[in-house]
């Protein structure tokens, strides 16, 4: 799209929408306003889910089940990016998949929306399991298949931010890809405010003026120190580092975008490695050539003499391309988080279901069996076809579809995933049980994650321990009560 340059005339049509996310056409020169219309016959976005990561960062909780599926307040994280779209009145949406998780994905997908009772139409790229594809091959197997710019959305995302605002700044910046960026979720009561180091920082720059991105890098990518050349700094002298603000990994990327893609076969990540690209190609643009050349400004990388010596191109090139770039960000106050990291998992759930429980789907409450004897806290979600037993008490915690809780039980902070067993008199505090899981009667798990299919014997108790298929080799240093055998078949796999 050409640069919008020609004043509103007040009498001609304002247009309707299209896609939810209306363009700018014209602008209103006295207060720079953007008047947005549609375009019926070429749509200007192409929405596309991304869903075939393997969940590297939860490996504990995905071994056998897709990361995209993993429960957030009792729903299945993919849902929340997808009804995000369709609350946006896309239509028609891709998502890219692993093979093997395909019919498990499109078949929660078809059938949920069709319950909701929205019209949609979504199509699968799918990638072979041992292929390495990242998320920039992925959006090279969609070019081919759409003329427009891309909406590109993780499916770990959830968020309430503006989509025609993200829409807005993408247009009115000519912007060859504009990024949504949140402040770090910290829950409201929560007693300290500092940053949990577990979590990943991200270190962006931005021209305050503009919100221009002019760095990007993640803190695993940056080993001793960040590195800003003399020209930017001398271009862009009151930059900003912020360290507070996350990379929410929804983007609007052109058309420009994607060509300079193809002419990079080796890249192969579209955070780590396409926008520390197109960024790097910005500054270049703006900073004298030469000072970029000899200043060498990466944001992740800094290649040694012998990378240079042989893959000279490969660092290089950027300086030979003569497409205008403009990378961007808009900032969002709302709701936003990336459900990605194992720590903040339980963390995420209980926000999720505080502030987006306006957006969920109607559950069949009267599928499930709860004894008049128990309690359920308001801050729980109980699925469908679910049986809980009499004198139970359930707190702060997500029960999933058909569990089986029987008489006595404590639930405290915890997500059960759906179909799990857990038989009378146990305590659970602050764990994560995933689906088919068995934990037998009087048993006490505190801070525990249950893997698939993995039967806990009677009477274990247990602290800060990870159960799966090999705990039952490493028994003797799970930490069972002295009450219980702490022999092979006190932990065993079903």
């Amino acid at each position: 799209m050409s640069p919008i340059t020609q004043p509103l005339n007040p009498e001609e049509d304002e247009g309707d929408e299209v896609a939810g996310v209306t363009y700018a056409d014209q602008v209103m020169t006295t207060s720079n306003v953007l008047r947005l219309r549609s375009r019926r016959r070429c749509p200007e976005l192409t929405p596309v889910v991304m869903a075939a990561g393997y969940g590297s960062q939860m490996f504990e909780l995905t071994e056998n089940l897709p990361k995209c599926m993993l429960p957030v307040a009792n729903i299945p994280m993919i849902w929340y990016p997808v009804n995000y779209l369709i609350q946006h009145h896309f239509e028609e949406i891709f998502v890219v998949v692993r093979v093997s998780a395909r019919d498990k994905i499109e078949h929660f997908l078809t059938t949920q929306f069709r319950k909701q009772s929205q019209e949609v139409h979504f199509e699968f790229i799918c990638i072979e399991d041992d292929n390495d594809f990242g998320t920039a091959d992925s959006l090279r197997l969609l070019t081919p298949k759409t003329k427009s710019d891309l909406l590109v959305i993780s499916s770990d995302l959830i968020t309430k931010a503006s989509l025609s605002a993200l829409a807005n700044v993408h247009r009115a910046n000519n912007a060859a890809i504009t990024a949504l960026v949140a402040p770090r979720y910290t829950a409201p009561n929560a007693k300290s405010k500092k940053r949990n180091k577990k979590d990943d920082r991200d270190f962006i720059g931005l021209d305050p003026t503009d919100d221009r991105m002019l760095f990007i890098s993640n803190e695993k990518d940056v080993e001793d120190e960040i590195s800003i050349s003399r020209g930017q700094l001398s271009k862009f002298p009151h930059m900003r580092l912020h360290t507070n603000m996350v990379d929410s990994h929804l983007y609007l990327v052109s058309r420009t975008a994607l060509d300079i893609l193809d002419n990079h076969p080796s890249i192969s990540m579209m955070r780590c490695e396409l926008l520390p690209l197109l960024v790097r190609k910005q500054i270049k643009q703006i900073v004298n050539a030469e000072e970029i050349y000899s200043d060498r400004l990466y944001s992740t990388h800094q290649p040694s003499a012998e990378e240079e010596a042989k893959h000279p191109d490969t660092y290089f090139d950027v300086l030979l391309e003569t497409e205008k770039v403009g990378c961007y960000v808009h900032r969002t106050s709302e709701f936003t988080v990336r459900v990605n990291q194992l720590h903040n998992y339980m963390e995420y759930n209980r926000a999720v279901s505080e502030n987006m429980c306006d957006t969920f789907p109607k559950s069949d409450d009267s599928s499930s069996e709860i004894s008049k004897m128990t309690q359920v806290g308001k801050c729980s979600r109980i699925g469908d076809k679910v049986k809980i037993g009499e004198r139970c008490g359930i707190e702060k915690s997500f029960i999933g579809n058909g569990v089986q809780i029987g008489p006595h039980c404590k639930i405290s902070g915890c997500v059960v995933m759906e179909d799990v067993v857990i038989e009378d008199n146990v305590s659970l505090f602050n764990c994560v049980v995933c689906p088919d899981a068995v934990i037998a009667s009087k048993s006490n798990l505190k801070d525990c994650r249950v893997c698939s299919k993995f039967e806990v014997a009677a009477g274990t108790e247990l602290t800060g321990e990870t159960l799966n298929a090999d705990s039952h080799d490493l028994s003797f240093n799970i930490g069972c009560s002295s009450g219980v055998s702490s022999d092979a078949d006190s932990c065993h796999s079903k």
